[in-house]
């Protein structure tokens, strides 16, 4: 399987960092696109990214994985929402968390699905709608996995399981309690 996420300036590492470990243990690839090549995360740390976003081909990949952050500075973003229509369009799993909703939004996916998100419907009322809203930190609606941002260790767990990536539910829950801390012998 092999994964890419979109990444961009302020975007908050910390909420994809249990879901990019996951991966990492269980063989997912993961490949990263943006819109420079170098792009520095909400905790100032700078990142290089594999692809420019222009450049990314869909069908190389299974799922698209966007984190959180301040969606402003991307809402009308054409080559950010080409991508995501793609990977909803040819039906693969996009997994957005926290202000990335607003991101799926502008792009259309949002209609007439549930989804879950930190920020406020008045916030971004074009592409955050009322109905549709789950009370839930973490919904997934078909192929799309979206997640409040404090709910980063559910939705890691959330996408894998969607992934298909754990053995049996032991697996699953053992992968919660590693992140909880609360694996002690």
């Amino acid at each position: 399987m092999k994964a890419l996420f979109f990444l961009y300036d302020g975007y908050v590492d910390w909420e994809i960092s249990p879901l990019a470990y996951i991966f990492s243990e269980t063989d997912v690839t993961i490949e990263t696109a943006g819109h420079t090549e170098e792009i520095r995360h909400s905790g100032q740390f700078v990142i290089r990214v594999d692809h420019n976003v222009n450049n990314c081909d869909v069908d190389d990949y299974d799922m698209l994985v966007i984190p959180g952050g301040d969606p402003e500075p991307l809402i009308g973003d054409e080559a950010l929402r080409t991508l995501i229509r793609s990977f909803h369009d040819k039906n693969k799993r996009i997994a957005a968390i926290c202000g990335a909703s607003a991101l799926l939004g502008m792009s259309g996916v949002l209609e007439d699905i549930e989804y879950s998100t930190s920020l406020e419907s008045e916030e971004f009322p074009d592409y955050l709608p009322e109905v549709g809203r789950s009370k839930t930190d973490v919904t997934v609606s078909g192929n799309v996995i979206t997640a409040e941002g404090n709910a980063y260790i559910e939705f890691a767990v959330a996408v894998a399981k969607e992934a298909g990536l754990f053995r049996d539910r032991e697996d699953e829950l053992e992968t919660v309690l590693f992140f909880k801390n609360q694996l002690r012998a």
